[in-house]
């Protein structure tokens, strides 16, 4: 059984269309990497994933079998996903 499922995740800025229809699933006690090119969708993903971004129309997350589809950012930490922010100090 998936730890983490996406369906059909989408995510638009204006006529930009950031993620689109991402379905993926993890199982558990598994490592995976997701690389690409600046402006490829990454962090938008994981925005996605952790409640800081909320996905447009039809998509939907599974965590640990529990829709977090659009639920705050918050709730979903208290279920264990979150993520940290790089801060770059050159």
């Amino acid at each position: 059984m998936a730890l983490l499922k996406t369906h059909n995740l989408c995510k638009s800025f204006g006529g930009l269309q950031a993620i689109d229809k991402v379905s993926l699933e993890v199982e558990a006690n598994t490592v995976h990497g997701l690389i690409g090119p600046n402006g490829s969708g990454k962090s938008t993903f994981f925005n996605l994933l952790t409640g800081v971004y909320q996905p447009d129309r039809g998509s939907h997350i599974v965590f640990n079998n529990i829709d977090i589809t659009s639920k705050p950012a918050h709730y979903i930490a208290s279920q264990g996903l979150s993520r940290t922010f790089q801060l770059l100090r050159l």
